[in-house]
């Protein structure tokens, strides 16, 4: 506890009073410079906050790419055709992602490398 001892908050005021009004006035006109810094980042981020701006309801645009008169019969062929163009789609990606690790094995193999 002898650390708690040395410190005094009369002291420490002493010793920044003593510290400030020496005879050095250039630390008066970085202090300046230093707040009018400070002041001046958190001036640009208070304008470019946005506060003054009210909120608005955004604008919806509803995009319709199917026709309204549609049958169940044509919803239900649309549907049998997606889902077989997405199995496709699916099955080449499989397939170069299957080709693209073949030949990452050929390739480990040429240099030797072990695979497993």
């Amino acid at each position: 506890m002898g650390f708690f001892r040395d410190i005094s908050p009369v002291r420490a005021a002493a010793d920044l009073k003593a510290y400030w009004f020496d005879q050095q006035e250039h630390k008066w006109r970085f202090l300046a410079l230093s707040l009018a810094c400070t002041f001046a980042v958190f001036g640009a981020f208070f304008g470019e906050s946005g506060f003054e701006v009210e909120w608005k309801r955004p604008e919806v645009t509803w995009v319709t790419s199917f026709d309204p008169g549609r049958s169940d019969q044509q919803i239900a062929a649309e549907n049998v055709a997606n889902q077989e163009a997405k199995e496709k789609r699916e099955a080449a990606r499989l397939a170069r992602e299957e080709e693209r690790k073949a030949q990452y094995r050929r390739l480990a193999e040429q240099l030797g490398m072990d695979t497993e």
